[in-house]
């Protein structure tokens, strides 16, 4: 529970900061990260449609996922200089994270 509060609070500061975020492990290459985000996707589409506005489900449900395969989310300065990024879609960039992961 502590987990879903902290990242609602960090996802709120985001959103009010304006900067883009990037799910990132330490261990993980930047294809690895993409993976898991798809994975995470595709798990969250056998249980909404996502035809519709993408709400606060969807988002929780990400994140939590990600957050069991062991991401965090990180801001840009957080990042090391030599990772590659992603940024969101831009239709969703106010409500999705970008990936990040090392160039192996």
């Amino acid at each position: 529970m502590k987990k879903v509060t902290l990242l609602v609070l960090l996802t709120m500061i985001t959103v009010v900061a304006g900067c883009s975020t990037y799910w990132y492990r330490e261990t993980s290459s930047f294809q690895e990260c993409k993976q898991a985000r798809a994975e995470c996707c595709n798990e969250l589409l056998k249980r909404t449609d996502l035809r519709n506005v993408i709400g606060q489900y969807e988002v929780d449900f990400m994140a939590n996922c990600m957050m069991e395969k062991g991401y965090t989310l990180v801001t840009p300065d957080e990042l090391p200089l030599d990772v590659k990024r992603e940024e969101p879609e831009a239709a969703l960039k106010w409500r999705a994270h970008g990936v990040a992961g090392a160039l192996k």
